[in-house]
């Protein structure tokens, strides 16, 4: 048996920090969680203090340290992941000079027109490997440029969260990497660097971003300062992981071509690992970066997955919580308890999911919720069950677009995040699918890949292959069934086709239009 290390990783996200103590055969040792909060400055707006997250940072990795029962220099290696999209504008001594921007922060949408205007939306996808939307950093980048000209001369640097934290840990240099900066929209993606045609265009000097290098690699050790706030020992070697969801896919198990992993947390990201860039003419999904060096990963993202039944649990669903407050169980499943008392169609109504725009495959930024088929004998019970249809149709739509691009079915798809925590959820994606799914050992799969990604970088395994084929371990299946599976693909047909209708239609814009100007 190969010699055991500790390993531990670290998952940055949007609403809080995950830190996750490991030994090399996969086995969780401990884990650490603390939230932090996001602000919301002007309506759209997105924003976090990245001073005020690193303290919890601190809070998580010494909680999983003493949950996990060990000696602190126990831990051979520490690897990170962090949300994509987000940039830190600091200055030359590393410091912030605003509060950080975050991916769902939708400012940007007259910078999003003028992109396709004058760059056009084929030229953009061509280079960028995604279709101009507001969620990537690059139009952000321009508003930042065009509305405060005088901070934007302050900038040294618009770093990530990555190598932002990496630093207050102790790494030595502020180099960055393709699989952490995919959602800014800058990468030249054949080349899997920073575009300097994208960069000129806008007037965002190449020099106030960071080099490139490859993910998986030692960047520096842990401080004596961070050792004294996180409760680990100094002198710990630090790696570079990958953005979050290249460290899921990692996470995952997902390192050759015909596998892909679908997680569905507050928000839903599908990546599929490609030895190649491939051709996506309609500009369907997103590709960048993986966290294997050299390789790229196609994604298909949509918003408000779980947000979606966050939204039904605090709007209709007081009797669960209620419940589950008195018999100490989680809300979800006894929301999910309740839809499964629905038949599969929930009596035909329809749940169109899209509370804040539509991503893969329409990048359509108006977009909003709808309910379809409701009628007097709809009860909780169908609604339940068509919300988390709907948030399952959606994701759909991206399995159908990578498949596309991919030019074939994929061989594996594994489900991950929250969501895998649910039988009745994951069936209910096999049969929408049309797809046997795989569940995993370790549903919370982000922190272990940024975990495999750190052991790699600092030596403990010879490559991300050898360390997934160690740490990461499907746990079972599920086959669709037949006869639902064919309910489900005539459900879908309609569902498409009244995305469609609401899009060509005009109507979304309407709506956006008649809420922001009523309600902001």
């Amino acid at each position: 048996m190969p010699e055991q290390h500790i390993v531990a990783g670290l998952d940055i996200g949007t609403t809080g920090v995950k830190a996750l103590i490991v030994d090399t055969s996969g086995k969780v040792l401990g884990s650490g969680y603390r939230e932090y909060p996001c602000l919301f400055p002007h309506p759209g707006w997105m924003e976090q203090d990245v001073d005020a997250m690193w303290p919890q940072v601190c809070e998580a990795l010494g909680a999983a340290v003493a949950a996990a029962g060990i000696k602190h220099e126990a831990i051979a290696s520490l690897g990170l992941s962090s949300q994509r999209g987000t940039f830190i504008p600091v200055d030359r001594e590393i410091r912030p000079l605003m509060n950080s921007v975050v991916h769902s922060d939708m400012r940007a949408g007259a910078e999003v027109e003028w992109i396709k205007q004058e760059i056009g939306a084929q030229r953009y996808a061509a280079i960028a490997g995604a279709t101009p939307t507001a969620i990537w950093a690059y139009p952000k980048i321009k508003w930042l440029i065009d509305h405060q000209p005088a901070l934007f001369e302050k900038v040294h640097l618009l770093l990530n969260g990555q190598e932002y934290f990496l630093r207050l840990l102790g790494a030595e240099e502020l180099v960055s990497d393709p699989a952490s900066r995919t959602l800014d929209g800058l990468l030249e993606v054949d080349g899997l660097s920073w575009s300097s045609e994208l960069c000129e265009l806008i007037g965002l000097p190449l020099d106030k971003l960071p080099p490139l290098a490859e993910p998986a690699r030692q960047v520096g050790v842990l401080s004596a300062a961070a050792a004294q706030a996180t409760g680990l020992a100094p002198g710990t070697p630090l790696a570079v992981g990958a953005g979050d969801q290249q460290c899921a896919a990692i996470g995952a198990g997902i390192i050759r071509e015909g596998m892909a992993e679908i997680t569905i947390g507050t928000s839903m990201v599908m990546v599929a690992h490609l030895d190649s860039r491939k051709p996506d003419p309609e500009g369907q999904v997103l590709i960048g970066g993986s966290g294997i060096p050299g390789k790229w990963d196609m994604e298909g993202l949509y918003a408000t997955a779980g947000s979606s039944l966050k939204w039904w649990r605090d709007t209709y669903g007081q009797p669960e919580s209620a419940a589950a407050d008195s018999l100490g169980l989680d809300v979800y499943d006894l929301i999910t308890l309740e839809a499964a008392q629905s038949p599969p169609g929930a009596k035909g109504y329809f749940y169109l999911p899209y509370l804040y725009g539509i991503l893969t495959p329409h990048y359509h930024d108006f977009a909003r919720g709808v309910s379809l088929g409701q009628s007097l004998f709809h009860d909780r019970k169908d609604m339940a069950r068509g919300v988390l249809e709907g948030v399952t149709m959606a994701v759909k739509m991206s399995v159908a677009a990578m498949e596309q691009v991919l030019g074939r079915p994929f061989d594996v798809l594994r489900l991950s995040g929250g969501g895998a925590k649910s039988p009745m959820w994951n069936q209910m994606q096999a049969d929408i699918y049309g797809r046997r799914v795989e569940t995993l050992a370790q549903s919370e799969c982000t922190a272990l890949g940024a975990a495999v990604l750190g052991a790699v970088g600092c030596g403990v395994f010879a490559s991300v292959e050898e360390g997934v084929d160690a740490m990461v371990h499907p746990s079972g299946h599920l086959d669709p069934d037949p006869e639902r599976a064919d309910l489900y693909a005539e459900q879908y047909a309609i569902f498409a086709e009244t995305v469609e209708v609401m899009m060509n239609s005009g109507l979304y814009e309407k709506v956006a239009r008649f809420q922001s100007k009523h309600w902001g």
